[in-house]
């Protein structure tokens, strides 16, 4: 299904995403820094986040050259973000792998994941444009505070449908929402067109999480095997299940093991209750797209035919997103 995905996007896109250079360039005490991270947060992964930079940028006429900093910063910030989820979650494998906690330490995985976040502010400060600095560093907080905000519901266990969705927009959309409004401000595009990109984005983030959460009950997943739930994670599918038992949630709520309380239980329901969901979701991401397609007329007015392709491109993401739940 991926290889079929990839071959059906603009091909200057994908080798653009493949091509891009991930190695951390350091002095030779921090080597080890770069070894550890190419064998684990950095190895493999489809690069979906700077693959959607570089075909927002088709979209927009933006010079590859000139979004290419921006596309590799929304990788490393990702990569940074799983680096610190390993340790907070005690994983074992990422991306069928050992995990880069377990191939190294706790201390050194954190370490490496903060390298990572002060190597892009670098990078991007030294790309140039103070907006788009401005916005990843408001990315970075937003992911501190949607980990932060996970840990607290693991403690107190007072989950919400709302809190559950904060969670993925501060972890999930941030990161998404900065790759759909980056190349928007380098192309200069009128602040509503922005907005209606950081929205595309966002969209496309809560669509991706919900279906992320529906995929841990497929059996599929290269994560840990129920790692969420031995971590004592709600997420949006099981909040639905609880949220439909009152038993269980009282069970639950009154400190009994996740995994015990939802031992035996018939999931299929409520995946597709946050299937139907993250539909949703990417209907609105579409609306948005239009709406950027529709001012982009006059840029492409002797060659619609290229804009309808280059929409097309965009609608093939969302498609792949939603044929991962299947």
């Amino acid at each position: 299904m991926i290889k079929d995905f990839l071959a059906s996007l603009p091909k200057e896109a994908i080798e653009g995403s493949k091509n891009i250079d991930l190695q951390i360039r350091s002095v030779a005490a921090h080597n080890a820094i770069d070894a550890v991270l190419s064998k684990t947060v950095l190895q493999g992964g489809k690069r979906l986040r700077p693959l959607l930079t570089l075909l927002m940028s088709h979209l927009f006429q933006v010079d590859f050259k000139l979004v290419i900093p921006y596309a590799r910063a929304t990788e490393l910030v990702h990569a940074a973000s799983l680096s610190h989820d390993d340790v907070i979650d005690n994983a074992t494998l990422r991306r069928g792998s050992a995990s880069i906690n377990i191939l190294s330490s706790n201390k050194k995985a954190v370490l490496a994941g903060d390298y990572l976040l002060s190597s892009v502010i670098v990078d991007l400060a030294l790309a140039g444009n103070l907006e788009l600095v401005r916005e990843m560093s408001l990315v970075i907080k937003a992911l501190s505070e949607g980990e932060w905000l996970q840990l607290d519901l693991i403690e107190d266990r007072n989950y919400t449908r709302e809190v559950i969705r904060e969670v993925a927009e501060k972890k999930t959309s941030s990161v998404m929402s900065y790759c759909a409004l980056a190349p928007a401000i380098l192309a200069g595009a009128q602040s509503e067109i922005v907005e209606h990109s950081r929205e595309f984005g966002r969209r496309l983030g809560l669509a991706f999480q919900l279906i992320d959460d529906t995929l841990d009950y497929s059996g599929e997943s290269l994560k840990d095997q129920e790692l969420d739930l031995k971590n004592g994670i709600v997420n949006a599918v099981v909040y639905e299940m609880l949220s439909n038992n009152i038993s269980l949630m009282a069970r639950f709520k009154q400190g009994e093991d996740l995994i015990n309380v939802v031992s035996k239980t018939d999931f299929s329901s409520y995946v597709d209750i946050i299937s139907q969901e993250a539909q949703e979701h990417l209907g609105h991401a579409r609306d948005s797209l239009y709406i950027i397609k529709k001012s982009l007329t006059e840029k492409y007015k002797n060659n619609l035919g290229e804009l309808d392709k280059r929409v097309e491109a965009l609608e093939l993401v969302m498609a792949f997103m939603a044929m991962r739940q299947n």
